[in-house]
């Protein structure tokens, strides 16, 4: 077996590893101990119980999903929303997705999905704001962009690079529009949107 003397954050990377791969339900002492190949009692010398190992695992979450990400763009991108979007939208959402389901089963995961949202939406706004968005347009727009982070996230699609950036162009553009600049596509939607009415009602053959 392998020394048992692992650090805390060995521990909480491993369980970020089996949450991502298997779900919540690995976030177990045994479990964990089995898959590197040690005894629990090194578990159990840094954590009170399964818990506080939890809450842990949330914490180092929020740094690797918030966190560390504004800290590395406020340092040196020159356009910070991008750089913010295509942090997120490149990176691996394996976690995101994992710890997600585990908000729809736990109080504590689920608070901490909460916390996680409204600190993006914040700092989101923020960087609209300083856009030039004005604040009330830029609280909405910074959920919005959130949203499409958490579509993109839930979803199986893999980008290429180019379209990544295309699509991180693309909604920068229109997060950072002003009110009214497209009152074209607005039109359009509209005039379509009987038709998709129709066709949604149309029954299948």
């Amino acid at each position: 077996m392998r020394d048992d003397r692992l650090r805390p954050a060995e521990w909480v990377n491993a369980g970020l590893k089996a949450l991502a791969k298997s779900g919540f339900s690995a976030l177990k002492a045994d479990t964990l101990a089995n898959r590197l190949g040690i005894s629990r009692g090194s578990f159990y010398w840094h954590f009170a119980d399964v818990p506080a190992f939890h809450a842990a695992i949330l914490r180092r979450w929020r740094e690797i999903a918030l966190k560390n990400i504004i800290d590395q763009i406020e340092g040196a991108a020159d356009d910070r929303l991008e750089a913010l979007a295509y942090r997120a939208f490149a990176g691996d959402t394996g976690v995101e997705r994992a710890v997600r389901a585990w908000a729809t089963a736990d109080a504590r995961a689920r608070a901490a999905v909460e916390t996680v949202d409204a600190e993006r939406v914040r700092y989101l706004r923020k960087l609209l704001i300083d856009a030039g968005v004005p604040p009330g347009i830029a609280a909405t727009r910074a959920r919005i962009v959130n949203w499409c982070y958490l579509g993109f996230a839930l979803s199986s699609d893999k980008l290429d690079r180019d379209t990544l950036k295309q699509v991180i162009r693309d909604l920068s553009q229109f997060a950072r529009s002003k009110p009214g600049q497209f009152p074209d596509d607005a039109r359009a939607l509209r005039a379509a949107a009987p038709s998709v009415r129709r066709t949604a009602r149309r029954p299948s053959r």
